[in-house]
């Protein structure tokens, strides 16, 4: 039995027993409901057994995510026609039935079936637990987290369940010409492996009952600035501090862009400034940053470096290098390269980099949320759990701009570590 002939088995069974409570006939109704529940236990062995399957087999099963939500649900490439799973995740209904189930309102029959249909399809692909998110509230979860923490928005990301094993660029020898004579010598690639794991990211907003009364319209959107701004943070603060798979913390994090970088022996990426930034000290660590990604770079620093470093920094002729672009809508330029503002930044901290051709993050578990209501305080408690690893690809797409130890002005006020 697949999916399909289950989902119409059902229907059918439900129908009959629709019909048999219309006529009055409550016994034989109930009968049949017993029926519709033995062959939902029978598709959920089904289910999981396909899931233990395909673990065993080393199957790659995407994991939620604005490209691929589509094929954990059974959606298949080159369809035209979306599977019902993801029509329904998409619907008005599930959002609906999604924001009711935080709030603790009763659901209608349409919006619980969808409910039903969209968690467990979810449940038995990935092995998670949580509430399923719509899309459009995950997406507009992390296009406002991208808004505050915008290298997180940049770098590649991939959603791979698992270890995941890449290649990380060292060293290369030069390319070479040869006479027809002269045996071509051998390459000298130094390559590094890295392994993506998991780190579990978990953060917890709480919402007075009070406020549970809003109406689903106003409800969402405050949710999702919350969300937003505490999962924001630390994925921000991950993909730029966090401190790797050896964290003092003693819990694993992603390995953070600046944490390498100044990890490495003698610091080659690394630039140290005085009291005031300079000219020469942005085009020394320019000059840092391998041919090849100087397409892709911005320039990623917190408010407080951007106006107070950045925007007063001269040329020779005394001309200021950051400069409006008119054509971005309020964005700065800094010799061409954009300059993006980043809560995870820390005071004085200015990254050169190209984030997606130099940052390479896995999501294992895309973010869920749960629920815990306290009843005696009125509150509840609203948990966006996911599992994520990230390294840099290659240290030659970025350099790092920092001043000198005994001038450090301290660090940004917000980080994702301590949100």
């Amino acid at each position: 039995m697949n999916k399909k002939q289950y989902e119409a088995m059902r229907k059918k069974l439900m129908d009959e027993a629709q019909g048999l409570l219309d006529a009055g006939k409550v016994e034989e109704a109930n009968a049949k409901m017993e029926e519709v529940k033995k062959l939902d236990q029978q598709w959920d062995s089904i289910a999981q057994a396909m899931a233990d399957f395909a673990a065993l087999n080393g199957t790659q099963i995407p994991k939620q995510g604005a490209i691929n939500l589509e094929d954990s649900f059974g959606g298949e490439k080159g369809q035209e026609t979306e599977s019902p799973v993801v029509q329904a995740w998409k619907s008005e209904e599930y959002r609906n039935a999604w924001a009711k189930t935080l709030m603790g309102t009763p659901l209608n029959n349409s919006e619980s079936e969808k409910f039903r249909m969209v968690n467990e399809a979810f449940t038995h692909t990935t092995g998670n637990t949580g509430i399923v998110i719509p899309e459009t509230v995950a997406k507009g979860i992390w296009e406002m987290a991208g808004e505050y923490y915008p290298y997180f928005n940049d770098i590649t990301k991939t959603y791979v369940n698992g270890l995941l094993t890449m290649i990380q660029e060292d060293t290369s020898s030069d390319a070479k010409w040869y006479d027809e004579g002269t045996k071509t010598e051998d390459g000298k690639e130094t390559l590094k492996e890295y392994k993506l794991s998991g780190c579990e990211l978990s953060r917890a907003i709480t919402v007075s009952w009070k406020l549970k009364e809003m109406a689903i319209e106003d409800f969402i959107p405050y949710i999702q600035r919350k969300m937003a701004k505490k999962m924001g943070a630390a994925a921000g603060y991950g993909v730029t501090h966090g401190a790797g798979a050896n964290a003092v913390s003693g819990k694993p994090e992603p390995m953070g862009v600046v944490t390498a970088l100044q990890a490495e022996t003698g610091k080659p990426q690394v630039v140290e400034y005085g009291d005031s930034l300079t000219y020469e000290d942005i085009i020394n660590a320019r000059s840092k940053i391998k041919s090849g990604y100087g397409a892709g770079l911005s320039v990623y620093a917190n408010s407080v470096t951007i106006w107070t470093n950045l925007a007063t920094v001269m040329d020779a002729n005394k001309r200021p290098l950051f400069v409006a672009d008119v054509t971005s809508g309020g964005l700065f330029r800094i010799l061409g390269m954009p300059v993006k503002e980043d809560d995870s930044m820390q005071n004085g901290e200015i990254l050169m980099s190209n984030a997606y051709s130099g940052y390479h993050m896995n999501i294992n578990k895309e973010v869920s949320m749960m629920t815990e209501d306290h009843v005696k305080d009125r509150k509840t408690d609203y948990v966006g759990y996911g599992i994520m690893d990230g390294n840099i690809i290659t240290s030659k797409a970025h350099a790092l701009l920092t001043k000198k130890a005994s001038e450090a002005s301290g660090t940004s006020e917000e980080s994702g570590k301590s949100e």
